[in-house]
């Protein structure tokens, strides 16, 4: 469009010059005529008359030309068959309507001798109905081009609608395309490139749903095999718990309990993160009090053989939530668990502020202000995995004690 727009103003540029030296091509010619028309005269009859009227003269020498003409070029300066043009209003020292122009035209007559054509204007002729009209005729030159633009503009926009429509095509395939119908043959959308990219794109959609399917297969077949020895060893533990042991024998049969617990906690949300759609769509009303103090009570034994204490505070804007509770007991846990680990010395505080939980942990073992690189253990990472599939928010602030608080927020029901 643009390559249009510059070599139309180019052509319009140009026509309007040849319009304009058109009128002096014109002159030339009709002077030209008229010399051809007495020479062929004067061959019949050699006393016939040279050629005068309206504001024409025919010169048969440049003396005899006027004076005021005579006195602006030489006879060196013009060329037979060569239109010569003088203005003299350019060179007058008051501007006039009456100051004359010039046009000489030197023809060779048949016997080898020369005349001198000569077509008088007058600057007021410039305002002729001859000059108005080539002059109108112009700048017709410029709504010729606008409308030329116009049309061009119109088939160009047909011809890119037209060469858009494949691609749209193929933007309304691509949108549909699922592994429901992965099995259909791809579409030929006119194009080699279009055609590439569709054939890529389904390709790509079938190694993605292979690979989604191997992995349902191994969650299928992972949750199986992982649970069994983890309720194997329960069941054992249980047994151990009736069975009289001595003092060793307990701590052993608790620390095989606390590690078989936590293998479950972490089977379960990994399982869960590995499914397609967050289990989440069952919702139930759920004590939220109640359900962080258990979660506490549950994670107790990691602050066994620590100088740690847990405080446990609530207001009375919480209360009852809804919420998936298989969900929310990954949260809760793993935020109060992240927190029990990570703190070998101090205190951690669980505050749920209007169903906000707050999990803080302050360290006793820096001296003053210390700020400890501990990144985000699984623990937080998990925890992220899971606000973003349920959409809730859970914001991590590094304390100058060297701890952490996470501020966890349910998104709004």
């Amino acid at each position: 469009m643009l390559a249009l727009v510059i070599t139309l103003v180019i052509y319009t540029g140009i026509v309007n010059f040849y319009m304009l030296y058109g009128k002096w091509m014109i002159a030339a010619f009709q002077l030209e005529v008229i010399a051809e028309q007495y020479d062929e005269l004067r061959s019949a009859n050699p006393n016939a008359p040279l050629p005068n009227g309206f504001n024409i003269q025919t010169f048969t020498s440049y003396n005899a030309l006027p004076e005021l003409l005579r006195e602006h070029f030489t006879p060196d300066d013009i060329e037979p068959g060569e239109l010569f043009y003088l203005n003299t209003d350019k060179y007058a020292d008051l501007k006039a309507p009456e100051n004359p122009i010039f046009l000489v035209f030197p023809h060779t007559l048949k016997d080898g001798k020369q005349i001198l054509l000569l077509q008088t204007y007058h600057a007021r002729d410039e305002d002729s109905i001859y000059f108005k009209r080539l002059r109108k005729l112009a700048f017709l030159t410029i709504p010729f081009a606008i409308g030329v633009v116009v049309i061009f503009a119109y088939f160009l926009w047909l011809i890119g609608k037209r060469l858009t429509q494949p691609s749209e095509k193929l933007q309304g395939w691509a949108k549909t395309l699922s592994t429901k119908n992965l099995h259909e043959p791809v579409p030929d959308f006119g194009f080699t490139e279009l055609n590439d990219v569709a054939s890529e794109l389904h390709q790509s959609l079938v190694r993605v749903d292979k690979f989604v399917t191997r992995e349902h297969e191994f969650l299928r077949q992972a949750s199986h095999e992982l649970r069994t020895p983890v309720t194997i060893v329960s069941g054992n533990v249980e047994l151990l718990d009736k069975t009289p042991l001595n003092e060793i024998q307990v701590r052993l049969a608790a620390r095989i309990k606390r590690a078989n617990r936590n293998m479950q906690q972490l089977i379960e949300t990994l399982l869960w993160l590995g499914r397609e759609a967050a289990p989440n769509g069952h919702h139930e009303k759920i004590d939220y009090p109640s359900f962080v103090r258990e979660a506490i009570v549950d994670l107790a034994y990691l602050t066994d053989g620590k100088n740690l204490s847990c405080e446990f505070n609530t207001d009375d804007d919480s209360g009852e939530i809804t919420a998936s509770s298989a969900a929310l007991m990954i949260v809760v846990s793993n935020l109060i668990r992240n927190a029990f680990e990570h703190t070998p010395k101090g205190q951690v505080t669980v505050t749920l502020k209007a169903n906000k939980l707050i999990v803080e942990n302050n360290l006793m073992t820096c001296a003053g202000d210390c700020i400890r690189d501990q990144g985000e253990g699984i623990g937080l990472h998990l925890v992220r995995r899971i606000c973003n599939r349920c959409n809730w928010t859970c914001e991590t602030t590094i304390l100058s004690s060297g701890g952490m608080r996470a501020t966890f927020t349910l998104s709004a029901a």
